[in-house]
C-alpha cells in the first residue's frame, strides 16, 4: 500500500510537471501584439479637477485562443490604474482573462484575451490623463445701425499630456462636480471608512466618481428628446453639464487648438443704459443684451464662461472695437449681456428743489428726537444719440423712506427701487419724484417704501 501511494504521488508530480510545461509552451506559442493605432478617440475634457477621459477605438485582429496585446504610455501622464480594455464586437466570444504589468517593461501593460472568434474587431481602450485643458472666448460683431450682431464662440484645447490625439472629438465638462461628496457616498455604501487622498483607493474612488458623473453628462447631452438634451446634472452641491464641439480635430502635445464651437449670425439684440451709482458709476452705461434661445438662432447648449470682445462694423470695412469683459456661464434662455461702459452721449442729471420738515417728536426736556423731511427731484434724461433709448434708473436711498413718482416704478430690493425712461433721438425724459425721510424716532425700520403719488 506504500508503494502504491507513493507510485501515485509520484504520477501527480509528473503530470502536474507536464501540465506546467504544456502551459509554459503553449504561452511562449502566443505572439505579444502591440496594440493597433487607434481609428478614432473622444476626449472629456473637465478642467476643474484635471481630468480628462479618453475612449479610443481600434481595429484588433484575434486569432481563436489566448491573444496577447500590448498597451504602452510611456512618456505620458495617462494613469495606468484606469486602463481598461472593452469588446465593441463579439462581445460574447471575446473575454479579457487578465492584465499584466511586466516588471521589465515599465510603463506597459500586456491583457491576455482569450477569444472564440477568429478575425477583425473593434475594442474600445479607455483611460484618465491630465495635461489636457481648455478655456472658451467670444467674439461679436454689430452691423454699423446696430440692430444685429454676428455672435461665435470658440474653444481653445491646450495639449500638455504628453500624448498626440489624431482627429479627436471632444467633449467639454463645464461646472462642477463634486467629487469629494461623490467618493463620500461610494464610501458609505460599501460600509468603508473614506479613505485618505494619498491612498490607492482614494485615487480608484475618485475615478470612478468621475467616470459615472461623465457618463451621466453624456446621456443627458446625448438625448434624443430636444427638450431632454443639453440640461444640467445636479447632484446635491453639483451642478455641470457636457458642451460638445462639433467635428474632430488633431490635438497636438505641447501646443493648443482654436475650434469653432457656437455659430448665430444676424441676431437681433437691444440696447439698454443702466444708471446705478452704487455699482456702475455716476455716469449711464451702455449694454447689448439678447438671450440664449432659439429666437436669437441659440440654445442649443448652455454657454460656458469666456472672455467676450465686442466690436462694431464702421462702415469702412472695418471694425471698430466696443470692449470686453468675462462672459459668466449662461443657461439656456439665458440673457447675455456685454457691458460696454459709460457712454458720453447719454447724460443723466438729477436735481433737488423743495425741502420742509415738519412732524417733529420732543422728550420731557423739549428736545427733538424725530421729525419727518420731505424732498422734491428732477431727474431728467438727455440723450444726444440720433436713435431712441431706454434707461433703466435704480434709485437706492438708506433710511427709513417713502418714495413717490408719477413714472411706473417697482421695488428691487428693501432699499432701491427701479423705474424705466425712454428718451427720443436728440431729446430728453423727466422723472419728478419726491421723498419723505423718516429720523430719529420716527424711523421705524430701515427700508424703502413705494407710495401713491
Amino acid at each position: 500500500m506504500g508503494r502504491l501511494s507513493h507510485c501515485l504521488r509520484s504520477m501527480i508530480v509528473v503530470s502536474l510537471v507536464a501540465a506546467a510545461c504544456t502551459r509554459q509552451s503553449a504561452a511562449k506559442n502566443v505572439d505579444l501584439v502591440t496594440l493597433p493605432k487607434r481609428d478614432t478617440v473622444q476626449l472629456t475634457i473637465y478642467n476643474s479637477e484635471d481630468i480628462t477621459l479618453a475612449k479610443e477605438i481600434r481595429a484588433v485582429t484575434l486569432k481563436k485562443g489566448v491573444n496577447r496585446l500590448q498597451f504602452s504610455w510611456a512618456g505620458t501622464l495617462i494613469d495606468p490604474t484606469s486602463v481598461e480594455l472593452r469588446p465593441l464586437e463579439h462581445a460574447d466570444q471575446i473575454e479579457v482573462a487578465d492584465t499584466v504589468f511586466p516588471g521589465q517593461k515599465p510603463q506597459h501593460l500586456i491583457w491576455n484575451i482569450e477569444s472564440e472568434f477568429e478575425g477583425q474587431a473593434l475594442v474600445e481602450v479607455s483611460y484618465f490623463t491630465s495635461g489636457l485643458t481648455w478655456t472658451m472666448d467670444y467674439v461679436a460683431i454689430s452691423d454699423l445701425p446696430e440692430t444685429n450682431i454676428s455672435f461665435n464662440g470658440h474653444v481653445r484645447v491646450f495639449n500638455n499630456s504628453g500624448e498626440e490625439y489624431e482627429n479627436a472629438e471632444i467633449r467639454l465638462i463645464v461646472g462642477k462636480i463634486n467629487l469629494v461628496e461623490k467618493i463620500a457616498d461610494l464610501a458609505n455604501r460599501r460600509g468603508v471608512p473614506v479613505p485618505e487622498a494619498s491612498t490607492e483607493l482614494f485615487q480608484k474612488m475618485r475615478q470612478e466618481a468621475a467616470k459615472t458623473a461623465i457618463d451621466r453628462a453624456y446621456k443627458k447631452e446625448g438625448g434624443k428628446d430636444k427638450d431632454d438634451a443639453k440640461k444640467i446634472v445636479k447632484e446635491g452641491l453639483s451642478e455641470y453639464f457636457m458642451f460638445s464641439v462639433e467635428g474632430s480635430e488633431t490635438i497636438s502635445n505641447g501646443w493648443s487648438k482654436r475650434m469653432p464651437a457656437v455659430e448665430a449670425l444676424a441676431v437681433e439684440f437691444d440696447i439698454v443704459y443702466r444708471m446705478r451709482r452704487y455699482q456702475y458709476g455716476p455716469r449711464p452705461v451702455r449694454f447689448f443684451i439678447w438671450r440664449n434661445d432659439d429666437e436669437h438662432k441659440l440654445g442649443e447648449s448652455p454657454l460656458p464662461d469666456g472672455v467676450i470682445r465686442m466690436f462694431r462694423d464702421n462702415g469702412n470695412g472695418g471694425l471698430s472695437y466696443l470692449g470686453q469683459q468675462l462672459l459668466r456661464y449662461v443657461p439656456i434662455k439665458g440673457e447675455i449681456e456685454v457691458n460696454l461702459g459709460a457712454d458720453d452721449l447719454v447724460v443723466l442729471e438729477k436735481t433737488r428743489g423743495e425741502t420742509r420738515r415738519d412732524n417733529f417728536q420732543f422728550d420731557r426736556n423739549k428736545k427733538v428726537t424725530g421729525w419727518d423731511e420731505h424732498q422734491t427731484w428732477m431727474a431728467v434724461v438727455r440723450n444726444y444719440r440720433d436713435k431712441p433709448i431706454l434707461l433703466e434708473l435704480r434709485l437706492q436711498i438708506d433710511g427709513d423712506v417713502e418714495l413717490s413718482t408719477m413714472k411706473p416704478t417697482t421695488s428691487f430690493d428693501y432699499r432701491t427701487v427701479e423705474t424705466k425712461l425712454m428718451a427720443e433721438p436728440r431729446g430728453r425724459a423727466m422723472l419728478p419724484y419726491s421723498t419723505t425721510i423718516h429720523h430719529g424716532s420716527n424711523a421705524k425700520q430701515s427700508r424703502l417704501k413705494l407710495r401713491a403719488p
